[in-house]
């Protein structure tokens, strides 16, 4: 079997020939390959399958296991791609994957090429593996894109990059998270031990509460088991979540696997379990839970004079957003430090977006209903006629102001994390959150139509 190795930037790309064995899947990736590796930082390892005529299951399991060993040592991701039918479905047999499957080049780059850029729109379709279908939107996240979701190509009308046969690894070093439909997931792995608090982002999950996420899903179908130790530190997660009022439900889990005793623990912290999404959706706690509007007294922080130079990259990404979304230049009034005070006798929408990191806090975006049908009908093409439209409309709009934003931050050498957006239709469940906050806001106008900026501590 022929092998072709270089090495491009942080990446190691491997193009094989000919039938892949056992002893020919050694030669793939050799111990003076992984000294290389080591020596020059390599992030990703990817393998074109387009030249395999054929392989067996002895060559993948051997292969995944090099990759294992990559991935847990190295914290190297790696992939393959352009495989035949045959060996999609082998790669997607092994009980942990420990590489990622793409279903031709163009995907590849999209995922692991951090210097190329997808200008046109990335739609997930026909895939019916919920996890699968959540972890990929959730690198596409990590990469800066937004991607959209469809049940069949006959949904996309547009000039769109298809995503229909890749599989993310199935296991992985962070507990890796998506919010979908005002839903907070989790996904969890293997077995849950000590380690689990340093797998877990607990800034993500504290910020998200802070920005209003009232449910959160921690999908735990591929999780084996679970000790005493794993269970202490989701019980302190319990914790911060009832302070806030929010509903925690584990989804999937075998519990035969977990001591019983444990998932009482769990179940006195306030832990809902569920053998699926439909049972949860399905349940009076979920109901009650998407109409709780329990008004959250945290203490804020101060403003202080290093959180207030933070504001210009905000507020400028903003600008220049809306801008260019409606074609109407900006009328700015003086910032000032107030309490957030939100009228909720006239038809606003708003987004919180939380950040944290070398600063922590939330943005805060207030729009009046005319101005977002006017960044509807860029967005869109035309007005928002239905809830979900416009919930979907406003996600949008905050992920590209999002995207913008962290653009800028790193020209200035920050370290800042970004939440996705929660998305408010209702403006009384915002001022629920916002209550005795202060924090420094910012007064647009679009024409006549009124803008609110708040970043809130």
């Amino acid at each position: 079997m022929g092998v072709i190795k270089n090495f491009i930037n942080n990446k190691l790309l491997i193009k094989p020939q000919g039938f892949l064995d056992a002893n020919a899947a050694s030669e793939l990736i050799t111990p003076i390959d992984i000294d290389r590796i080591k020596k020059r930082n390599v992030k990703y390892i990817s393998i074109d399958f387009s030249k395999i005529i054929s392989a067996n299951m002895n060559a993948l399991r051997f292969l995944n296991d090099v990759l294992e060993n990559l991935f847990k040592k190295e914290n190297v991701e790696s992939c393959i791609f352009n495989p035949n039918k045959n060996i999609l479905q082998m790669a997607s047999n092994l009980e942990d994957l420990y590489f990622n499957i793409f279903e031709n080049e163009h995907i590849e780059k999209i995922f692991f090429d951090e210097e190329y850029l997808e200008e046109r729109p990335i739609y997930i379709c026909c895939i019916k593996d919920e996890q699968n279908k959540n972890m990929l939107i959730y690198y596409l996240l990590k990469r800066g894109y937004s991607p959209k979701t469809a049940d069949t190509e006959n949904e996309i009308n547009e000039d769109a990059v298809v995503i229909k046969n890749s599989i993310i690894l199935k296991v992985s070093n962070r507990i890796g998270a998506v919010v979908k439909n005002s839903i907070v997931y989790f996904f969890f792995d293997g077995f849950l031990d000590a380690n689990l608090s340093s797998m877990f982002d607990i800034e993500y999950f504290r910020r998200n509460l802070l920005i209003g996420f009232k449910i959160f899903i921690f999908d735990m179908n591929s999780v084996k088991g679970m000790n005493v130790h794993a269970v202490r530190f989701l019980k302190t997660l319990g914790v911060e979540a009832a302070e806030y009022g929010a509903l925690l439900a584990i989804v999937g889990l075998n519990k035969k696997n977990i001591q019983q005793n444990l998932i009482e623990e769990l179940l006195d912290m306030g832990y809902l379990f569920f053998p699926d999404e439909k049972d949860l959706f399905n349940s009076k706690e979920y109901e009650e839970a998407v109409n709780s509007n329990d008004i959250i007294y945290k203490k804020s922080k101060k403003i202080t004079k290093d959180f207030v130079k933070l504001l210009p990259y905000f507020v400028n990404s903003t600008i220049s957003t809306v801008e260019l979304m409606t074609g109407v230049e900006a009328r700015k009034e003086a910032p000032r430090i107030t309490e957030v005070t939100i009228d909720t006798t006239k038809k606003y929408i708003a987004s919180s977006i939380g950040f944290y990191g070398d600063m922590d806090g939330m943005m805060i975006l207030i729009l009046s209903e005319n101005l977002t049908k006017q960044i509807s009908k860029i967005l869109i093409g035309e007005e928002y006629k239905t809830k979900e439209e416009l919930n979907d409309l406003v996600n949008e709009f905050a992920n590209i102001i999002t995207g913008t934003v962290k653009r800028e931050i790193q020209k200035h050498d920050l370290r800042i994390n970004i939440t996705l957006p929660k998305v408010f239709d209702e403006i009384e469940n915002l001022k629920n959150i916002v209550v005795n906050r202060k924090g420094v806001e910012v007064k647009f106008y679009f024409q006549e139509e009124e803008f609110y900026f708040y970043l809130v501590r």
